[in-house]
C-alpha cells in the first residue's frame, strides 16, 4: 500500500559534502544539493539558496571547491551548516587547515579525503536556489581511497558522506549551536 504526500525532495541516499567558497576571505557551507550532471566533460552541479553568505563569494570568483567529509567529521558537517559566515569565521572556530587548489584560487579543506575543483559555466535561478554546474578542473583524493585502476572506491571509507541523510531541509533550530561549536573546537 502506497500513500500519496505532498511534493518534497525526499531523495535517498546523497551526499553530504561541504563547499568551499570564496578567495580571499574564504567561507564553507554544508551542501545536499548536489549532483553528477554531465561525465565528458565532468561537471557537478550544487545548489544554492541566494540569502546564504558563500552564494555571493561563488557568484564573485566563478568557482566553488566541493570537499567531502569522512564519517568522523558528521559534527564538523552539522556545525557548518547551522552557523553563517556573515557572523563567524567557521574556519577558524573549527580549526580547518586550508590548501592550494592547482586550478582554482578557492582553498580546499586539506582535512578532508577528497576535494574537487569546479569552475562555473552556467547558472541557473530557480525558485528557492541558484544552481551553479561546475566545470570538474582537479579531483584531489586520500591515496587510501584509491583502487588498483586508480578511481575513487568509497566503499574503502566506511561510510564516507553518501550514507548520511535524506534531502530535505532539516530546521536549524532542532541543533544547539553553542553544543556544535563546542564539540568542533574540541577536535
Amino acid at each position: 500500500m502506497k500513500r500519496v504526500i505532498e511534493p518534497n525532495t525526499t531523495l535517498y541516499p546523497v551526499p553530504v559534502v561541504i563547499i568551499t567558497a570564496g578567495i580571499a576571505t574564504p567561507n564553507v557551507m554544508t551542501c545536499n544539493r548536489i549532483v553528477s550532471c554531465s561525465a565528458e566533460p565532468p561537471r557537478l552541479a550544487i545548489s544554492v539558496r541566494q540569502l546564504r553568505y558563500s552564494y555571493g563569494l561563488i557568484k564573485q570568483t566563478g568557482e566553488f571547491v566541493v570537499n567531502i567529509p569522512a564519517p568522523a567529521q558528521d559534527i564538523l558537517t552539522d556545525y557548518i551548516g547551522v552557523v553563517t559566515g556573515k557572523s563567524e569565521d567557521k574556519i577558524a572556530i573549527a580549526k580547518l587547515k586550508l590548501a592550494s587548489g592547482r586550478f582554482v584560487q578557492t582553498p580546499l579543506l586539506a582535512d578532508f579525503p577528497v576535494n574537487i575543483e569546479c569552475v562555473v559555466e552556467h547558472e541557473i535561478e530557480l525558485d528557492s536556489h541558484t544552481m551553479f554546474i561546475g566545470l570538474v578542473k582537479a579531483v584531489h583524493v586520500q591515496e587510501s581511497l584509491l583502487d588498483a585502476k586508480g578511481d575513487v572506491d568509497f566503499s574503502r571509507a566506511q561510510g564516507i558522506a553518501y550514507d548520511w541523510g535524506v534531502v530535505r531541509e532539516r530546521p536549524t533550530y532542532n541543533f544547539r549551536v553553542e553544543d556544535l561549536r563546542r564539540a568542533v573546537q574540541e577536535v
